[in-house]
């Protein structure tokens, strides 16, 4: 109401040179004035007495459902936040799982390689060793076939040239012992 009563006074003291020019917007009226200010506090008493209750709790269900609204939204971001955060706590946690198991596959393909080839070295070692014996063998079979063919041919050779003096047994001896004697010379 001390508004209304304001508006009017200021109304009421519209500046001289409009009331000079005769703008009957400007001029003011006291019979309009009255008028004006009854229809408008009767606007003012309907309003307060059936329309505010109405406009002031739609207002406050408006209000306290944007609180409302920011209240929800502020606990979802502080969730949201909580979230991520596990998420990439799980996520760093699964990386470092993921080295881990790198490193450890690396690990033991390393050791499978080392242990695949001290098998292969072995094996290899093994069938070096298999040739180196049975050339070992062959050629002990080789020095004593060459042994038996020696003595066969000194025995022959002697029989050839001494047919007369020596029997076969005194052959045999004779050509062995040529044959220890060659043997140790070399």
């Amino acid at each position: 109401m001390a508004t209304l009563t304001k508006l009017a006074l200021i109304l009421a003291s519209a500046p001289a040179a409009a009331e000079a020019e005769g703008n009957p917007l400007t001029r003011p009226i006291p019979g309009l004035w009255f008028y004006t200010l009854v229809i408008f506090g009767l606007l003012l008493l309907v309003l307060y007495r059936y329309g505010w209750g109405v406009l002031i709790s739609k207002l406050d269900a408006r209000d306290n459902a944007i609180r409302g609204a920011i209240d929800e939204a502020r606990r979802e971001r502080e969730q949201a936040g909580k979230l991520l955060a596990e998420q990439e706590e799980l996520l760093a946690d699964t990386r470092r799982k993921t080295a881990d198991m790198l490193t450890e596959a690396q690990q033991e393909a390393k050791l499978e390689r080392q242990r695949i080839l001290d098998q292969a070295r072995e094996e290899n070692d093994k069938i070096l060793a298999r040739g180196r014996e049975q050339i070992e063998q062959e050629t002990r079979a080789a020095i004593a076939q060459i042994r038996a063919s020696a003595a066969d041919l000194a025995v022959e050779v002697t029989r050839r040239m001494l047919p007369q003096v020596l029997d076969p047994g005194q052959h045999r001896a004779l050509a062995e012992k040529f044959v220890s004697e060659i043997e140790r010379t070399e």
